[in-house]
């Protein structure tokens, strides 16, 4: 594997991404006003007008993260990594805008992200051991990775492959803030069509299956990722669940779950943004998809709420 001191070149078009990417026909005016007309159209919601929803949007619009999902309907790898290494109470209600106060401080979906990424984090360093292999796909700015304490590992290897170059870039500078560049090496692929085979101790991927509704590609997602094992090694992964307003099945654990932030969150990501990250599945679906991709010994670890659970698995000897 060739170590990476340069940023990697371009090898894709920003047209592949399944998680975020603007429009380039329309201007951000043409936007706003596209949303707006489609808000009126909708009409009213049980106790939220068409004005109230407007003024969602324009609260959104009035900072940098708002911008940023309405005209992506999603994340990138430098806002996933902005709201999941926020520290709770980082920011005051008197230095931010109350909508972006509320978004990183309140809804359910960004604590139960952040619940995730701390559960990652745990997970992986405690499957640490020397020599190992350690990848990320998509890696984003590979910060479950990147942020795990290597002090009794120094031989580890880490890998992080993604679609989006501008990821690839952010991860290196992070790789190069925590004295760990010359340690990873980086791949710009699709995460369907890896070339790395057999290859990899431990594999973490978050934030993809969430953005694909095709049960069969999820599969053969993880079908990819257990190609990519060595016998023995262990995938880290998650998937978010669906709410019970959408499943009878849903795991949510409505005691934990804020009921006006959730409506709130409701109403930005549904009916406002309209979100891409929409593939919800439950544990008996993910399990199912991960036994017929080849992987066994799965467990799952919850977040408090059950929105984004995390799975272990293992690829057997």
């Amino acid at each position: 594997m060739k170590n990476a001191n340069t940023p990697v070149a371009d090898a894709t078009s920003r047209h592949q991404l399944i998680s975020h990417g603007v429009d380039p026909q329309n201007g951000y005016g043409d936007l706003l006003d596209s949303i707006r007309s489609r808000l009126s159209l909708a009409g009213d919601l049980p106790g939220v007008t068409v004005e109230q929803q407007i003024r969602l949007l324009d609260e959104l619009s009035a900072f940098e993260l708002g911008r940023f999902l309405l005209e992506n309907r999603g994340l990138n790898a430098y806002w996933t990594h902005q709201l999941v290494t926020y520290r709770q109470g980082q920011a005051s209600a008197d230095s931010v805008s109350d909508m972006e106060y509320r978004i990183f401080e309140k809804l359910p979906a960004v604590l139960a992200t952040r619940e995730r990424f701390g559960i990652f984090r745990q997970q992986l360093q405690a499957l640490l051991r020397p020599g190992l292999v350690l990848a990320s796909i998509p890696c984003g700015l590979m910060g479950e990775l990147l942020l795990l304490d290597y002090d009794q590992q120094p031989d580890i290897t880490l890998v992080g492959i993604d679609l989006d170059q501008h990821a690839l870039n952010c991860a290196l500078e992070l790789a190069r803030e925590r004295g760990l560049a010359d340690r990873l090496s980086l791949r710009c692929e699709d995460a369907w069509t890896p070339s790395l085979q057999g290859e990899i101790d431990v594999l973490t991927s978050n934030g993809l299956n969430i953005y694909e509704p095709d049960n069969a590609r999820v599969t053969a997602l993880y079908r990819s990722f257990f190609d990519m094992l060595k016998p023995g090694g262990a995938l880290v992964t998650s998937f978010l669940t669906p709410p019970p307003s959408l499943s009878a099945q849903s795991p949510w654990n409505m005691a934990e779950i804020d009921q006006e932030s959730l409506s709130l969150q409701h109403l930005l990501f549904v009916r406002v943004i309209e979100a891409k990250w929409s593939a919800f599945r439950t544990h008996a679906q993910t399990m199912a998809q991960l036994v017929d991709a080849g992987f066994a010994d799965i467990r799952f670890v919850d977040d408090r709420g059950c929105m984004f659970p995390t799975v272990v698995a293992r690829k057997p000897f």
